[in-house]
């Protein structure tokens, strides 16, 4: 059973961490979004351990929604019960479509998503890495795609 399914027949364990990785990018900025949102300080730190642990397989996911979900619900706000819940519901509904990534997404060897992301975040931050991380996935899929290889 895989973590995240993929639409390529022909995937390889490359283009599984590639979508791993977009996937937990995906949760970080929808985590970072709904957890500013709900007024939780630090919230750019909350979401990048989102994304780290929406990357683990089995539990991570869950876990990433549940701290999300839990941090949200504890802000001292009128309504911080219904932010945690919404939280957690939009997550779990980008996490669900995300499972269903297209096979143009990779495929990137572990240590080329890694230096990718490094890159584009000392360029220009979270932003930065997540559009180096689509961006180097997209080339890697065009050259591939020139050179006849898939």
């Amino acid at each position: 059973m895989a973590l995240v399914r993929v639409l390529d027949p022909d995937s390889g364990p490359a283009t599984a961490a590639t979508h791993r990785c977009v996937w937990g990018a995906l949760a970080a900025t929808v985590a970072w979004v709904a957890l500013n949102m709900s007024g939780v300080a630090h919230a750019q730190v909350a979401a990048a351990v989102v994304g780290l642990l929406t990357v683990l397989p089995w539990l991570g996911p869950l876990l990433g929604v549940l701290l999300a979900a839990t941090l949200a619900g504890l802000v001292q706000q009128p309504f911080a019960p219904l932010f945690g819940l919404a939280t957690a519901a939009f997550m779990t509904l980008v996490g669900v479509s995300a499972q269903h990534l297209p096979g143009w997404l990779g495929p990137l060897s572990p240590p080329a998503l890694g230096a990718a992301v490094l890159f584009g975040a000392g360029l220009a931050g979270v932003p930065g890495g997540l559009t180096a991380l689509l961006t180097a996935s997209t080339l890697s899929t065009i050259l591939q795609r020139i050179d006849g290889t898939r």
